[in-house]
């Protein structure tokens, strides 16, 4: 059975770029105003009608991987009633990639849920994992077959504590009772998408059939420390949370302790069995923005913090170089990151890494010092495989809507017209000067591009 080479890709999701995901949690939510500005979602980027077009540009800059969600809510609209025609739009995406030689990297659950799902209470409900179960089957019988590459939940950790810590997901609830129960039920959807994707697809098809099926999830992770070194709550804040926020997952995935919990703010999580000694992951994802300074008792009501909690994480000091959502620029916390997701012994691949940049000024610095710290990683022995950059196209991000610009491609959202940014152009050379991964003799001898004073 072949393996396969380096990934070269770039990662979008379902409700960011489709359009019109009218069934689902966030769409909802944006009609409550949850939004900055009160806008909502609507078209996004029209990928829907455009994908054709968008898988294209992935493939003119010389790309061979591509990260994408499929929407539960087009999916499985009403609780147990399929739509035949969502399923074969991703069978033509499927048809695209095949056409275009990008492996697809599918994720069954990126962030948003249909609104019947959590109406039942979503992953904090009893009932969550079976109707989790029968959509991931109804995905694996109709286009299973294909899809060498399965990410099972994005960011679970990150869709906990902003569903039940932080208010920032719908519905935006402080709950840590909730957010106890959903850990566990979360794990316990992942091991069971796990081996159905293991043992329901029985015959692969296409041009990656030889590949072994790999399935994990995509895991953020923050370089957490101290905002203070020399104070010992705020030092011990930023080990506990490390251990909660990043270390939890990876543990639970990879047979160990299954610590969902951090005393005196989130319940421990019952035990799910299941995944208790063995490994339900064929490779780690991560997703890596940025480091957290974590705050006792916040003094500045900008950082980001739960008014419910005295604690909060700010993403960037004064004067420290950032993105335009002011999250620091900080490469040296990837290879920290990358170190310590290896100590798992499993394939590493970087799921998501990208900037918000809308003057494209700071973008080209960003990738080709994370990809420098990438070629240092493969050269230090760490088993790193690809590469996805976030994000092909500019798009809905979330909470804060049109404003942040993630882009390899710019999006006019009157016209949909795709423009390509600096930061392709510098992909696009990197890609095709070193096809089998970052190579550091490469990033010795190229210089980084120029970087703008803060």
């Amino acid at each position: 059975m072949s393996h396969p080479p380096f990934l070269w890709g770039a990662a979008t999701s379902s409700h960011q770029v489709e359009g019109n995901n009218q069934a689902n949690d966030w769409w909802a939510w944006e009609e409550q105003g949850r939004i900055e500005g009160g806008v909502r979602s609507g078209n996004a980027t029209d990928h829907w009608n455009l994908y054709r077009q968008d898988l294209q540009l992935a493939a003119d800059l010389g790309l061979n991987s591509y990260r994408f969600s499929v929407e539960w809510s087009r999916i499985e609209p009403e609780e147990g009633v399929f739509c035949h025609e969502a399923l074969d739009w991703y069978a033509d995406l499927l048809g695209e990639c095949e056409k275009l030689g990008l492996a697809p990297m599918l994720t069954l659950h990126h962030f948003t849920s249909p609104k019947w799902f959590a109406d039942k209470g979503g992953f904090s409900s009893r009932q969550s994992c079976k109707l989790f179960s029968r959509y991931v089957k109804t995905v694996i019988n109709h286009l299973g077959a294909r899809v060498p590459l399965w990410c099972t939940i994005n960011e679970p950790m990150v869709l906990t504590v902003g569903t039940y810590l932080g208010g920032f997901m719908p519905p935006g609830e402080f709950s840590p009772a909730l957010g106890s129960l959903a850990c566990a039920n979360l794990l316990q959807c992942h091991v069971e998408a796990y081996d159905q994707i293991h043992t329901q697809i029985a015959k692969r098809k296409g041009p990656w059939k030889s590949w072994p099926i790999q399935a994990g999830i995509a895991h953020n992770l923050v370089a957490l420390q101290a905002d203070r070194a020399w104070h010992p709550i705020e030092q011990i804040l930023a080990r506990t949370i490390s251990r909660f926020y990043n270390q939890a997952w990876l543990d639970a995935i990879t047979g160990g302790p299954q610590k969902f919990y951090v005393p005196f703010l989130f319940p421990k999580a019952r035990l799910v069995s299941e995944a208790l000694g063995r490994k339900t992951a064929d490779f780690i994802g991560v997703n890596y923005y940025t480091r957290g300074y974590v705050q006792w008792r916040p003094r500045d009501a900008a950082q980001e913090h739960s008014p419910n909690l005295p604690l909060g994480i700010s993403f960037a000091r004064r004067k420290e170089p950032a993105s335009d959502l002011d999250w620091g620029i900080y490469p040296n916390g990837l290879m920290q990151m990358l170190r310590f997701a290896s100590r798992y012994k499993l394939p590493i691949l970087i799921t998501e890494n990208g900037i918000a940049d809308r003057e494209g000024t700071k973008a080209p610095h960003f990738l080709f010092k994370h990809l420098e710290i990438c070629s240092q990683a493969i050269q230090a022995g760490i088993p790193l495989r690809g590469y996805h950059y976030w994000s092909l196209l500019d798009n809905f991000e979330w909470i804060k809507g049109f404003g942040p610009r993630f882009g390899l491609y710019r999006v006019d959202y009157e016209s949909f017209d795709r423009t390509p940014t600096p930061v392709a152009k510098l992909f696009s050379e990197i890609i095709k000067s070193q096809p089998k991964g970052p190579d550091p003799t490469f990033f010795k001898s190229k210089r980084c591009p120029a970087f703008p004073e803060p």
